[in-house]
C-alpha cells in the first residue's frame, strides 16, 4: 500500500485506418477505487510507430499515476478507445463510431510489515530539513520555522512528522501553511513538501530544538528508514517590555436554573398554548357578559333630570347594592333589611324616612319641603353608606389586576429559584473549588466540567469551568465555556467581564457568538405579558388606543427580538479550542491547509466523516476540521 502504480492504456491503430478518420482516436482510463490518483496524461498524437509484416502501425497511449491507499484488492475498469469512420469518401459523408474496450485488471495490494512506531508513509530516499528564520529572538517576537521533505513518493499525502518540533516549555506555536511542490524523477513521483510553523517565546534563555525524525517504508529496498534533521539552537533575549499578568476571575456559587427556564419547562407547549388562546377567548366570553347583562334598575332620566332626580337615581342605586329583595327595598321592612346587611340602626330608619319623603315629593298632591335641601340630605346619607360621588361607580382596572396578577407570579418564581439554588449549594462538594485555588486545575476543570454535564441549567458551573481553562491558559476552551453561561443568564455582570478577557479573534467570530439583552424564553415571557394585558384591557372594556397600542407593540417587538435570538442561537456554531486550528482543503491529515481559524475562534459546523467535521464561515474559510480542535454550543 502507497506504492506507485502507473496505468497505461495503449492503442495500435493502423495508419491506413487512421489516415481515414477525421479526428484523432479518443483514448479513456477509468480511475479506479481505492487508490489516490494524479491527473491522467493522454497523448496529443501518435507516440510510436512500427512497421510490422510491411503496415504501419500507430501507438495511442494514456497514462495515469495512482497510489493504492489501503491493502486488499483493487480493481482497474476496462480502459476505451473510441473512433469514427466516414461511410464514403465524401467530405459530408455521415461518420460510424466504434468503441472498443479492454479487460479489467485486478491488483494485489500488500500490507506494509509491522513497524514501532507505526506509519504508512511511503517514499524512497526521503531527505528532512529543518530551518529557522533566525537563531536568536527576544521574548514575544514571533520566530518562523519550517519542516521540509522531500524525495520520491506520493507526495501530497506525506502527513506532517509527529511531532513535528519537539518546542521547549514556554512557546506558544501555531500551524501555519503547508507548501507542496511536485515533480517527475525517471517516471516517479517525486518533490517536496513543506511545513511552515510560528513560534511565540513566552521566556529567555538558551534553547535547543531537539532532533525531528520521520520514519517510512522504502519500497525499493523493502525494509523502514528514518528521515532526520540535525537539531538547532535557538537564544531568545528578555522583551522590552514584560508580558502582564492576566486577571484570575472568582469563581460563582451555584444558582441553579433561572426563574424563566425553569417557569417555562413547567409551561410545556401547553402552558404556551394556552397563554396564547386564554386571553382572546377570556375577552370574547367577557365581552358577550356585558351585552347580556342588563343595566342596574335606576329611574330613567330625561333629557331635562333635575338634580333632585340624579341624587334619586343614584340613592336607589345604592339600596339595590344593599338590599337585593325588591319587596323588602319598596316595603316597609326596608330598614331591618337594611339593619341585617350591616347598617347601623339610626342610619338605616334615617334611609327610610328619607325614601318615604322622596315618593312623597315625587308622587305626592303637592311638591312637600326644599328640594335641594333633601337632595343634599340624600347626599350625606350617600357618602355615609360608601358611595365616592352621585353617579360614578367604580371597578378595578384591567391592567393593575393584570399586573398584580404577573407580579404575584414572578415573586413566586424568584422566591423558588433561591431555594433550588440553595439546595444544589448544599448538595455540591467543595472539591472543586479546593483543587481551583490550590492550583490542580486539570482535575478542577475535570470536576467543574462534570457538575456542568449533570446541570447544564446552571450558568455558575459553565463559569467556573471557563474560569479555571481560561487560569489554565486554554482560551478556547474557556471562550465556548463562558458563551454557554452568557446564553444562560445574558446580563450577568461577572460573566460579562469574564467574556471581555477573551475578546473575539476577528469579526466574524463577534458576530457569530454575539448574545442578546434577553434569552428567548425572556423574550417569550415579555411577548406574553402584553399579550395578556391586551386582551385583558378588551376583557373589561378598555378602549383607550394608546394603551392597545402600547401592549401591543410590547408583545410584537418582544416576539420578534426573542424569534431573531432563538434563530441566532439555533445555528450548529462551534469554537476553535486549538491554539491555531488548519482548515483544510481534504478530510485527511495530509491535505494542504486553506485557512488558519485562532483559538477561540467560531465556525458552522457542517457533515462528518470519520474523526473530521465540515466547517464554514461567512468570510469564505471553507474546509476540514478535527472534531476534537472544535467545541460545539
Amino acid at each position: 500500500a502507497g506504492q506507485q502504480v502507473d496505468l497505461i492504456a495503449a492503442a495500435w491503430i493502423p495508419r491506413d485506418l487512421g489516415e481515414r478518420m477525421r479526428r484523432p482516436p479518443l483514448l479513456t482510463l477509468v480511475t479506479p477505487e481505492g487508490v489516490w490518483a494524479y491527473p491522467a496524461a493522454t497523448s496529443s498524437g501518435v507516440a510510436l510507430s512500427r512497421q510490422v509484416g510491411g503496415r504501419w502501425i500507430d501507438l495511442f497511449i494514456a497514462h495515469q499515476v495512482v497510489f493504492p491507499l489501503a491493502p486488499g484488492r483493487v480493481i482497474v475498469p476496462p480502459a476505451s478507445v473510441e473512433y469514427a469512420l466516414p461511410v464514403t469518401f465524401s467530405f459530408f459523408s455521415r461518420e460510424e463510431r466504434y468503441n472498443l474496450r479492454s479487460d479489467s485488471i485486478a491488483i494485489v495490494v500488500l500490507p506494509l510489515p509491522p513497524a514501532n512506531p507505526v506509519t504508512n508513509v511511503v517514499g524512497e530516499k526521503l531527505r528532512l530539513e529543518l530551518q529557522i528564520d533566525a537563531t536568536s529572538t527576544r521574548v514575544g517576537e514571533p520566530v518562523e520555522a519550517s519542516i521540509t521533505i522531500s524525495g520520491v513518493g506520493n507526495v501530497a499525502l506525506w502527513p506532517p512528522p509527529e511531532p513535528a518540533i519537539k518546542w521547549p516549555t514556554g512557546f506558544r506555536v501555531y500551524p501555519a501553511q503547508t507548501e507542496m511542490r511536485l515533480e517527475t524523477n525517471a517516471g516517479r513521483i517525486a518533490g517536496s513538501k513543506t511545513f511552515h510553523f510560528l513560534a511565540v517565546p513566552d521566556s529567555s534563555g538558551n534553547f535547543v530544538l531537539p532532533e525531528v525524525r520521520y520514519p517510512y517504508f522504502d519500497a525499493t529496498t523493502g525494509r523502514y528508514e528514518v528521515a532526520t534533521a540535525a537539531p538547532r539552537a535557538l537564544a531568545v533575549a528578555p522583551g522590552a517590555e514584560p508580558r502582564a499578568a492576566r486577571v484570575l476571575p472568582a469563581l460563582l456559587p451555584a444558582h441553579g436554573e433561572s426563574p424563566a427556564d425553569s417557569l417555562s419547562r413547567r409551561f410545556g407547549w401547553q402552558g404556551w398554548l394556552a397563554l396564547l388562546l386564554g386571553p382572546p377567548f377570556m375577552a370574547l366570553v367577557a365581552s358577550r357578559r356585558r351585552r347580556r347583562v342588563p343595566g342596574p334598575a335606576v329611574v330613567a332620566a330625561g333629557p331635562a333630570l333635575t338634580p333632585l332626580g340624579r341624587v334619586e337615581r343614584e340613592f336607589l342605586a345604592v339600596l339595590s347594592s344593599h338590599v337585593s329583595d325588591p319587596f323588602a327595598r319598596d316595603g316597609d321592612g326596608l330598614a331591618q333589611a337594611l339593619r341585617a346587611a350591616g347598617v347601623e340602626s339610626a342610619v338605616a330608619d334615617h334611609v327610610k324616612r328619607l325614601r318615604d319623603r322622596l315618593r312623597a315629593a315625587r308622587y305626592g298632591p303637592r311638591r312637600l319641603g326644599d328640594a335641594a335641601e333633601l337632595a343634599a340630605e340624600i347626599e350625606q346619607v350617600l357618602r355615609v353608606l360608601g358611595a365616592e360621588k352621585p353617579g360614578v361607580v367604580r371597578r378595578p382596572h384591567a391592567t393593575v389586576t393584570t399586573i398584580l396578577v404577573l407580579t404575584a407570579g414572578i415573586v413566586g418564581a424568584q422566591h423558588a429559584a433561591p431555594l433550588h439554588a440553595q439546595t444544589a449549594s448544599q448538595a455540591q462538594t467543595p472539591s472543586a473549588e479546593a483543587l481551583f485555588e490550590a492550583g490542580a486545575l486539570r482535575a478542577a476543570a475535570d470536576s467543574f466540567a462534570a457538575r456542568a454535564a449533570r446541570e447544564p441549567g446552571d450558568p455558575a458551573h459553565w463559569y467556573n469551568l471557563g474560569a479555571t481553562l481560561y487560569r489554565a491558559g486554554a482560551d478556547g476552551k474557556a471562550t465556548a465555556a463562558w458563551i454557554r453561561a452568557a446564553r444562560l443568564v445574558p446580563r450577568d455582570p461577572a460573566i460579562r467581564r469574564g467574556l471581555r478577557l477573551l475578546p473575539p479573534p476577528d469579526p466574524v467570530t463577534e458576530g457569530m457568538l454575539f448574545v442578546g439583552w434577553a434569552t428567548p424564553t425572556e423574550w417569550g415571557f415579555i411577548a406574553a405579558a402584553g399579550w395578556v394585558l391586551l386582551w385583558l384591557t378588551v376583557a373589561f372594556g378598555g378602549r383607550r388606543r394608546l394603551v392597545l397600542a402600547l401592549f401591543g407593540a410590547v408583545a410584537i417587538t418582544a416576539f420578534i427580538l426573542g424569534a431573531l435570538e432563538w434563530q441566532r442561537r439555533d445555528q450548529p456554531v462551534a469554537v476553535v479550542i486549538a491554539d491555531a486550528a488548519p482548515v483544510r482543503t481534504a478530510p485527511y491529515g495530509g491535505a494542504s491547509a486553506a485557512a488558519t481559524v485562532q483559538a477561540g475562534g467560531a465556525v458552522l459546523v457542517g457533515r462528518g466523516y470519520g474523526p473530521w467535521v465540515e466547517v464554514r464561515r461567512a468570510d469564505g474559510i471553507h474546509g476540514w476540521v478535527l472534531g476534537g480542535e472544535i467545541a460545539g454550543l
